[in-house]
């Protein structure tokens, strides 16, 4: 009878112990991708809900923060992040040279012309803009002139104290500037041209959203900015005008990067595939974003073309444009 009873008890306590474990069970997590972006969040967020709704993977938003290169750097590795989604070419360049990149060539590069590509796929070039000049039609009309369509318009005397531009230390659409002209005119005319428009006495903002509110308001008349950003604004502003400088110009590119030993490497390749498939191309155009140029559409955008014109577009030497930009910075500062 002993015998029989503690053989009960002992089927009740496996039971007890066979429910337990059935009531604990954790229903399975859903695949993860930890994105870090440095991109406008409207944008980033139809990015990451467009891939997550396409592949069933929760996307992991968080922001690149300010500060320096290298502090932004840092914080790319301390996080432990698998995509980079945002980054110029300039700032891919400067992390592949310190090891914070996982080479991937998405499926659909070789779509993509080889000026606006890196070939061995330490990042993804996705969206290409160009360098444009905002412009306040009241106050062009109270100077008498037209909006500028070159940089030495930026010289005329009543543009003097009127010209507003993102410092050079950010990179973008003002630095792409500097380097287009310098390698252009070459390094003496760029320098003569640095010195005249220097003494025009531009204010250089924080970020080109800044020179940007100084033009909308009238307090500046000129502001050197991303030309998807610039033909945004003048559909939307009847006072704004967009005028895109022909004399030299550069390919403003943004793309993506994995990161080196990315927890989720899969996810962050698929990612990639992703957003240079044909659905990912589409993505933003559909959404109501025409200006932002898919890279893959780039030689059959005859829109793209008809708005831009004939444009002087140097190939960026990315080694001096990155390497060397505080030393160029300096110089073109400096020059009188």
């Amino acid at each position: 009878m002993r015998k029989l009873a503690f053989a009960k008890i002992l089927c009740v306590l496996l039971a007890l112990v066979m429910l337990g474990g059935c009531g604990g069970e954790k229903p399975q997590e859903k695949p993860r991708l930890e994105l870090c972006s440095s991109m406008n969040k409207a944008f980033t967020e139809l990015i990451a809900e467009s891939f997550s709704k396409k592949s069933g993977v929760k996307v992991v938003v968080s922001y690149l923060p300010g500060g320096t290169q290298q502090q932004r750097f840092d914080y790319l590795r301390q996080h432990k992040f698998d995509i980079w989604l945002g980054g110029t070419s300039e700032e891919f360049y400067l992390a592949d040279e310190q090891h914070i990149l996982e080479p991937y060539l998405a499926k659909e590069s070789y779509r993509v012309p080889a000026e606006l590509r890196n070939r061995t796929g330490e990042w993804t070039s996705l969206y290409l803009s160009y360098i444009a000049l905002l412009s306040n039609k009241n106050n062009l009309q109270a100077y008498g002139l037209y909006a500028p369509e070159s940089w030495d318009e930026l010289l005329a005397n009543q543009l003097k104290d009127e010209i507003a531009m993102a410092d050079f230390a950010q990179g973008g659409a003002s630095f792409g500037m500097l380097t287009s002209i310098w390698q252009l005119r070459g390094r003496e005319a760029a320098l003569a041209y640095a010195a005249k428009l220097n003494a025009q006495n531009p204010d250089y903002t924080s970020g080109f959203g800044e020179a940007v509110d100084k033009v909308y308001i009238g307090k500046k008349t000129v502001a050197v900015v991303p030309l998807d950003y610039a033909l945004l604004l003048e559909t939307r502003h009847r006072h704004l005008f967009a005028t895109v400088p022909k004399d030299a110009n550069r390919n403003i590119l943004t793309g993506a990067a994995i990161i080196k030993g990315a927890a989720h490497g899969q996810l962050a390749r698929d990612f990639l595939d992703y957003l240079m498939s044909d659905e990912g191309a589409e993505l933003l155009p559909k959404n109501g974003y025409h200006y932002m140029w898919h890279v893959k559409n780039y030689p059959y955008n005859d829109g793209r073309r008809e708005l831009i014109g004939n444009v002087q577009v140097p190939v960026d030497d990315l080694s001096w444009t990155s390497t060397y930009k505080a030393e160029i910075i300096k110089k073109w500062t400096q020059a009188n």
